[in-house]
């Protein structure tokens, strides 16, 4: 039986990956920094520790045959973005070098975000340059580590794929993540507008299929981009409307006018620690977002296929009112 870590287990791909590694019959350790709520009640062997400590690192991949690296910080705000920034890369200089040491085959996950989108006319695809030198430091981060790996598989040895999702939905977003956050905030009426711009969806199902197969393929020094479809705020909450009985409509607004309020919610999230939805660094992703993305090498090469988005939104909205529920039942 093949034993295989993960990384950010904790997070929204990462617990959908480890129950279809446990279904498909795999043995997974797991590496947790602090939460394992999403872990709770399954069969995994759970590894405290921190993926910028090596020692911790070294003893996570010790036995391991394949590594998922999933841990890394998300931020789209400015304060503490040199920090975060340099989390991420250190974060994933410890696992390449453990991978190296213990020849594990590496899976990293990146993102959408590492790739530029421009020229906007054509279709994005694994071609496009890696924003290296990205004002935006998440997205440098993601295009940093994103190359520290292909150089690692190219010039050091390393076994290995990176694996690039777009916006990314879908059941069992205990967190939740940012976007489960914004999907929830429609889900329960909180949310006072929309604003125009949207996101490419992939469903967290089809991007954890596609990493299974990435484990047990023989392709290394590769890149693969995992889209599913574009669709603007104001539409996907439409469709969110059709599986929420009541929700009321909800006007849009310009996004200048949205992230107007930027220096006020800047000093709020760092009060309460949360993200702010509209801010100028969001409003620039949500109108800058590629509308065209190809994932036809990952068909190719991984079998990669995207479900409906529709499918997916009510999956979404399904397990989010599913676990309102069981809560309320619970008080």
């Amino acid at each position: 039986m093949m034993k295989i870590g993960i990384t950010g287990a904790s997070g929204h791909i990462g617990n959908n990956l480890v129950r279809e590694l446990i279904r498909t019959g795999y043995e997974v350790r797991v590496l947790v920094h602090r939460d394992v709520t999403a872990l709770r009640g399954l069969d995994v062997e759970i590894f405290k520790g921190d993926v910028c400590n090596p020692d911790e690192v070294e003893s996570f991949t010790n036995g391991l045959e394949v590594v998922y690296h999933l841990a890394a910080r998300i931020f789209i705000r400015k304060y503490r973005s040199r920090q975060f920034l340099g989390e991420n890369v250190t974060g994933t200089e410890n696992i390449i070098r453990s991978c190296i040491r213990h020849h594990c085959r590496l899976i990293h996950f990146s993102s959408i975000h590492a790739f530029s989108p421009h020229p906007p006319d054509r279709v994005l695809n694994e071609g496009n340059d890696l924003v290296v030198h990205d004002k935006y430091y998440y997205n440098r981060s993601k295009a940093l580590t994103h190359k520290m790996v292909l150089d690692a598989t190219r010039k050091n040895g390393l076994q290995g794929v990176v694996l690039c999702p777009t916006a990314v939905l879908g059941p069992n977003d205990f967190k939740p993540s940012l976007l489960g956050g914004a999907i929830l905030k429609m889900i329960q009426g909180r949310l006072p507008a929309l604003v125009p711009g949207g996101y490419d969806w992939v469903d967290v199902r089809d991007v954890v299929h596609a990493a299974v197969a990435a484990a047990t393929s023989q392709i290394s020094s590769e890149d693969f981009l995992l889209a599913g479809k574009w669709l603007s705020l104001p539409a996907l909450y439409s469709t969110i409307r059709q599986y929420v009985p009541g929700l009321r409509k909800l006007p849009v607004i310009p996004g200048w006018l949205a992230a107007f309020g930027d220096p006020f919610l800047e000093y709020w999230s760092l009060i309460n620690g949360r993200e702010p939805l509209y801010t100028r660094d969001s409003m620039a992703f949500l109108n800058h977002s590629h509308r065209n993305i190809s994932s036809d090498k990952a068909r190719r090469m991984l079998g990669y296929s995207s479900r409906p988005i529709e499918e997916t939104i009510r999956d979404t909205v399904g397990w989010f009112q599913n676990v309102a529920q069981k809560t309320n039942e619970d008080e």
